[in-house]
């Protein structure tokens, strides 16, 4: 914007204090438009200052923490376990109602083919009397029923408690695989954020090569003009630059497909130009002992693996309480339409006791089967706790090293670039061969890509660290 200001205030300039046909000078070179007056012609310069102005707006770009916000927000994997975190939590709010009493209403209406009566015998006299039988209306030819009960549990031998205290357990491992989803999506970001900028950085050394190339072939064609070159010189050099151009075109496309992948994560069109801060080395993540052990207490998949356990043994007690008696208390209120009857209405209380003496080993395999899946996953934890370890080793012995491929690849850029600028001085003055030219642009492009994937690894490294001590 600072740029286009000067150049803008000039335009204005012209119109506002040149000549009565206001021509637009510096817009175009033959643009020279014929103003009916100067309110028009100071309309059109606002509006041509706010285009320019709207055009020239710098573009904010996206940091590391931008890209792994926004792709925490859109990304469905993540989505799946918080629905996931849900569930688990209406399953422990049912599980934890089965403590409250639950009140129940059945509400039904009849009609039959003809009253119901029980027949009396009663015994005669002989033979005066005969003996006969007495119809005793039992119910109206059509009527209704209603009964409403409230029933709570007295004793379950602990099974609800057991029940709730799993579900707790199982809301923890869903709530630790969504911390475990979220630290992955972080680090998927994080790498195909770097393998843009890292691709873009290839770019440029490939264009760089390229143009190097290129001037090369022309200092060629200026030697064989002057009979300085042979023709397989400048055959020499046109296929060199051939070579160049084919690489540019390979890393550019490269680039395109890693930015792609990169708008894929943020859930945006994939052919989104994608406008990123550059990123710089940081400092060294700190002692491996100390970044193990942070590890174990703050990754979200030995959280998880132990919610497991535990959940799975709570379940154990669940599956023991079957095998114990069982204690409800009920009460309610009934009601029967019956014109027979002196009273249709009537309060009831219960106290019911259930007590599965023989299920055939169902309740007992349950039970089993809990322990079993207990100890799977304390062992299933030994060797994610393992797997952490040597990931954090990985990835520290790895920064260490980059850290160091840094310094190297850097004293290798500024002596290949003193070698190419040597050797082409040279070439020009007709006194080294052209493959030593070849060769030399080879190192360098060499050592610059050395450079940038040293610098590039470094940084990945740190965040690799970073996530394999569950801090990223």
């Amino acid at each position: 914007m600072a740029r286009i200001a000067p150049f803008l205030y000039c335009c204005w300039f012209e119109i506002t204090q040149g000549s009565d046909n206001y021509a637009v000078k510096g817009l175009q070179p033959s643009y020279s438009p014929q103003f009916q007056s100067g309110k028009t012609a100071h309309f059109y310069i606002v509006f041509v200052l706010l285009l320019l102005s709207l055009a020239a707006a710098p573009v904010s770009a996206e940091s590391l923490t931008d890209a792994q916000q926004m792709a925490l927000q859109v990304n469905n994997a993540l989505r799946a376990e918080s629905h996931r975190v849900q569930a688990a939590r209406a399953e422990l709010q049912a599980v934890q109602a089965n403590r409250l009493p639950t009140i129940t209403n059945s509400t039904s209406y009849y009609t039959f083919s003809h009253p119901m009566s029980a027949g009396i015998g009663i015994a005669g006299a002989p033979p005066l009397i005969p003996p006969s039988t007495l119809d005793l209306p039992l119910t109206d030819q059509s009527f209704a029923t209603s009964a409403a009960f409230a029933a709570v549990p007295l004793y379950t031998g602990g099974k609800i408690r057991a029940g709730i205290e799993a579900n707790r357990y199982q809301v923890r491992a869903a709530q630790a695989g969504y911390g475990v989803s979220q630290q992955e999506i972080r680090r998927q970001v994080t790498e195909a954020y770097l393998n843009v900028l890292r691709a873009r950085q290839m770019l440029n050394v490939a264009q760089e090569a390229e143009m190097a190339l290129r001037q090369h072939l022309a200092d060629a064609e200026k030697l064989f003009k002057q009979k300085m070159a042979t023709r397989n010189v400048l055959l020499a050099a046109q296929t060199a630059l051939a070579s160049a151009t084919q690489d540019v075109l390979k890393v550019g496309n490269a680039a395109a497909l890693a930015e792609a992948a990169y708008n894929r994560l943020l859930g945006r069109p994939l052919d989104t130009p994608a406008v990123l801060d550059e990123v710089s080395v940081p400092p060294l993540s700190g002692e491996l002992t100390a970044l193990t052990e942070e590890a174990f207490r703050c990754r979200k998949e030995l959280s998880r693996i132990r919610a497991v356990s535990q959940a799975a043994s709570a379940q154990g007690r669940a599956s023991h309480a079957d095998k114990l008696p069982q204690v409800t208390a009920a009460g309610g209120y009934t009601y029967t339409q019956n014109s027979h009857l002196n009273e249709e209405t009537a309060w009831v209380g219960a106290v019911s006791l259930k007590w599965t003496l023989f299920d055939g080993g169902a309740a007992q395999g349950r039970e089993r089967a809990a322990k079993e899946n207990a100890a799977a996953a304390a062992r299933q934890r030994d060797e994610v706790q393992s797997l952490i370890d040597l990931q954090v080793r990985s990835a520290w012995l790895t920064e260490q090293e980059t850290r160091k491929r840094i310094q190297a690849a850097e004293i290798g850029l500024q002596q290949a670039a003193e070698n190419l600028r040597v050797v082409t001085r040279q070439f020009q003055e007709g006194l080294v061969n052209h493959t030593e030219v070849l060769d030399a642009q080879t190192q360098r492009t060499a050592a610059e890509t050395n450079r940038c994937n040293a610098v590039y690894d470094a940084v990945l490294a740190t965040y690799q660290v970073l996530y394999a001590a569950g801090k990223l």
